[in-house]
């Protein structure tokens, strides 16, 4: 029986292992690693990249597997496995022999075959760290520095001594209790009879008001916040004495008496939060560096790349919460927050492109902590004179730098660009780029540094028990805090919500009125068929000339895949196209415009952009998206993927009008369901509204479309109406009556005038009886996660958890989880309901099965319902050109 130690570098080898864990990347090239162990328990890891055969094979943690032709990889020092060519993975029926027995010489075992079904990835090949001659001079760490390891958190140790009981626990904490507050309300007033200039002020007398109650909680020590902003109102809880002077104006504070803020009360509980946000603002300082309650970042690095030049720091953010009885929440997310060691100037000296760039006062050299994003490097010289001040750059950064310094720079020939400090055009300023340190993003770091990017990518995925261990921690440190005495227990609290479990049931229909748990679960293990083929389904098949002998055998596995799935095309056509310009692409793509779909095999993406033709995927996508024709994109480095099959056909059927599957049953007598989403579009700094993604209630999508260019990251409400209205016609013209009851879903918030959109909506009550708007929220959720008390440890909770507030408006809801082998702790979504009658636990559950619907993947469900991840999907294609904005979009050709 073979184990680790048998594994040599770059040979295959048969082994059967057990799967000890699973860890998603968001890389290009890795799709994730599955964490195993042989029969004599020695660790071993296989890479799995996006472009393998088992790129979305479903690994069950704790199962054993025989691994054929796999091979090895010596990765610094350490053996670990990647996929051959002619990979076989077989679950197998029980633990090899030789576990049972102790020892590591052969015995038989016992194997149950596998479908394997996988979705189409980016493709690439293994991610490789290259020296500095690749054209970088910048040293790349070879490894991380072992000086930096993260020490204990202690959060373990708190936790467990706890009475925590077997369940699902929200990572969130109780500070304390504040039911009421007495509290001193005062009007700003300002000197002169002309009073305040609101033009004198970013967002006017409101952002007067809140930079006035800013000035005098930091002064004073304790809390102080906004109470009316448009009438100059602010709350305070101690008395304010003092005059101020903001911009010119000396502001007195006019007492006008003293109020009793209830947390009971809808407009009350705000001041309230944003009091105990101050609290626990105050609580950390000193000890952490706190620009925000979310971030709070630690003083010393967890991690430090091994050339020196990248630090990586635990950054906590902090949400507060307090419910109608009182009692406050304190909900934490936990992440790295990346600094560099090297100035912006060395930067742009060792040849990368600062522009868009966000880049930090080095606090080391310059006094004043902020950042701001590079507009452009100009040509200026230091002594020359700044506009405003009047004065040279050099003379006005006496009050900023130390002497020496400044004269260092005067003596060289310093790097300026402008640097954009605001939103606005007036907050653009000249700055030194030797007195600032870039903040590098991802995308950055992994340009310079790609190993210490994939250590710091790995770490902050953590599992369930490290999060919450340090989140516990943190939360320790929190108390007493310095004005309202909380001390919060270090213990996860479900406090304020109530728990739901959605039961996971076969709730996908397919063909002949056939139901089951998912895609692969139906059309493959169960031979069902699609839930409805398309009512025309002609196709062509286009691929290079000189991939001919590969592409046309595997395109005819796809039609017999069609065929297996009772989805047979109407009639089918190939043809081959010689790879060169992008003008003879678009005259193949108009040979398919008497087509339903197109299958395109293009070269893998990497090797295009190599290449001296041009690369005929986006020309494809954007004449057939043009001509109203689906198409379906093949890698060539995909070609005799057996995995990548049922999703190829699933797609293609979707794309031409078909339904793979639906769903069987939705609550809440829904008739339709809207998408709406924003995409930013980076070159033309836009934002690009798609919306009109009308999905009936089981799922099955009617028509998208893209709407107008946006000024921001909002929805015009004239563009919502008119959406809304192609929903009644879409509708009517498919059901012959208009919809009864609508829900519409936001990606994110709706960010425009609800109450004008309800008052508009109200005068169509004879068309939709009934409408909810619900936000979907992404990000900074509380993390949810099991507590195993036998084991003292927390687990990934199943999918379909949700916990409910009880005097609020929003729920929390695991799409992902359990089973599905998801990276860390999954990212719950939150559903906010700003309008309607339906209750949250049926918005929750509306929101759960529509994660299930999509039918790009026959073995993995989306994290968000397909009706704001196609609407994404419909805004990107929009964005890139390959769909017709405006006309509504039929079919999901955007998959």
């Amino acid at each position: 029986m073979a184990v680790k130690a048998d594994i040599e570098d770059g040979e295959e080898i048969d082994i059967a292992l057990r799967v000890t864990g699973i860890d998603e990347w968001e890389h290009d090239a890795i799709a994730r690693k599955i964490q195993l162990e042989d029969i004599d328990d020695a660790a071993i890891d296989l890479t799995v990249f996006h472009n393998n055969e088992v790129a979305n094979f479903e690994w069950q943690t704790g199962e054993w597997y025989l691994l054929e032709n796999v091979v090895g990889n010596e990765f610094r020092g350490e053996m670990q496995l990647n996929p051959g060519y002619d990979l076989t993975v077989t679950l197998l029926d029980d633990p090899p022999a030789a576990v049972e027995n102790g020892k590591s010489s052969g015995s038989e075992l016992s194997e149950r075959p596998v479908n394997q079904s996988g979705e189409r990835g980016s493709g690439g090949a293994a991610a490789t760290t290259s020296d500095a001659s690749d054209g970088e001079e910048f040293v790349r760490g070879s490894e991380v520095d072992d000086s930096s390891r993260p020490t204990a958190d202690g959060g373990g140790k708190l936790l467990h001594q706890q009475p925590l009981s077997d369940g699902n626990y929200l990572l969130q904490f109780e500070l304390g209790s504040l039911p009421e507050l007495s509290a001193h309300e005062y009007e700003l007033r300002a000197t002169g009879s002309g009073g305040i200039d609101p033009d004198d002020f970013t967002n006017g007398i409101e952002g007067f008001t809140a930079k006035a109650a800013n000035y005098y909680q930091s002064r004073t020590g304790s809390p102080v916040t906004t109470a009316d902003a448009s009438r100059r109102r602010i709350y305070a809880t101690e008395k304010l004495h003092s005059t101020i002077s903001i911009h010119g104006y000396t502001v007195k504070p006019v007492h006008q008496g003293e109020t009793t803020l209830e947390a009971r009360s809808y407009t009350n509980d705000g001041p309230l939060q944003e009091f105990v946000k101050q609290d626990v603002k105050r609580a950390v300082a000193g000890r952490f560096e706190v620009s925000g309650i979310d971030s709070i970042i630690e003083p010393t690095p967890k991690r430090t790349a091994n050339s020196g030049l990248f630090e990586a720091y635990r950054k906590y953010k902090c949400r507060i919460r307090v419910d109608a009885d009182g009692t406050v929440i304190c909900g934490v997310n936990v992440a790295y927050h990346l600094e560099s060691t090297f100035s912006a100037a060395e930067w742009v000296q060792r040849g990368h492109d600062i522009a868009e760039v966000t880049v930090e006062h080095d606090t080391d050299l310059y006094d004043s902590a902020r950042t701001a994003r590079v507009k452009e490097v100009i040509d200026m010289d230091y002594d020359d004179v700044l506009d405003g001040p009047g004065v040279p750059m050099s003379e006005y950064h006496e009050k900023h730098v130390e002497q020496d310094v400044i004269d260092s720079m005067r003596a060289g020939d310093p790097i300026i660009a402008d640097l954009q400090y605001g939103s606005g055009e007036d907050s653009i300023f000249p700055q030194l780029l030797a007195y600032c340190k870039v903040i590098p993003t991802f995308d950055q770091l992994g340009r310079v540094d790609e190993t210490f990017l994939n250590v710091i990518h790995n770490e902050s995925r953590m599992k369930p028990e490290e999060r919450f261990n340090v989140v516990t921690s943190f939360v320790d440190l929190l108390g007493p805090t310095p004005y309202f005495g909380f001390d919060p227990v270090p213990q996860p609290t479900n406090a304020g919500y109530r728990e739901h479990q959605i039961r996971n049931r076969p709730n996908l229909r397919f063909g002949d009125g056939q139901t089951g748990f998912y895609g692969a679960g139906g059309l493959e293990r169960k031979g069902y068929g699609v839930y409805k083929t398309p009512e025309s389904f002609d196709i062509i098949a286009l691929y290079p000339e000189d991939e001919e002998d590969d592409a046309r055998p595997y395109v005819l596995s796809l039609l017999n895949k069609l065929a297996d799935y009772d989805a047979s095309p109407t009639a089918f056509d190939r043809d081959t196209y010689e790879l060169g310009s992008e003008f003879h692409y678009s005259q193949h793509a108009q040979k398919a415009s008497d087509y339903d779909a197109a299958l395109i095999v293009v070269p893998d993406a990497d090797e295009a952009a190599a290449a001296d033709y041009d690369d005929p995927y986006p020309e494809f996508k954007r004449r057939l998206g043009q001509l109203g024709v689906p198409s379906q994109m093949i890698s060539v480095d995909n070609l005799g993927n057996d995995n990548y099959r049922g999703n190829i056909c699933s797609s293609l059927i979707g794309k031409a009008g078909g339904v793979p599957w639906r769903i069987d049953d939705v609550p809440g007598g829904v008739d339709a369901f809207v998408g709406l989403d924003v995409t930013y579009d980076h070159a033309t700094k836009q934002h690009l509204g798609a919306a009109a993604n009308v999905i009936m209630a089981d799922g099955t999508i009617l028509a998208s479309e893209a709407v107008t260019k946006q000024a921001g990251e909002t929805f015009d409400e004239d563009d919502v109406a008119n959406v809304i209205k192609h929903v009644l016609e879409i509708f009517a013209e498919e059901e012959g009556r208009p919809p009864r009851h609508v829900v519409i879903h936001r990606d994110g918030k709706f960010y425009l005038d609800i109450e004008s959109l309800i008052s508009r909506l109200d005068k169509a009550r004879d068309l939709i009886q009934r409408f909810d708007l619900v936000e979907i929220r992404k990000s900074g959720n509380p993390r949810i996660a099991e507590y195993d008390e036998s084991n003292s440890r927390f687990d990934i909770a199943d999918k379909g958890v949700a916990f409910h507030v009880h005097n609020g408006d929003h729920s929390y809801l695991t799409t992902t989880g359990g089973k599905e082998g998801s990276p860390g702790t999954p990212r719950p979504l939150q559903i906010v309901k700003r309008y309607g009658s339906t209750d949250l636990e049926t918005l929750a559950e509306q929101t759960y099965w529509l994660s299930e619907a999509h039918v790009g993947s026959l073995s993995r469900s989306t994290r968000l319902p397909i009706t704001t991840y196609y609407a994404d999907k419909c805004a990107d294609f929009a964005m890139k050109g390959y769909l017709t904005k405006g006309s509504v979009i039929r079919g999901v050709p955007y998959i």
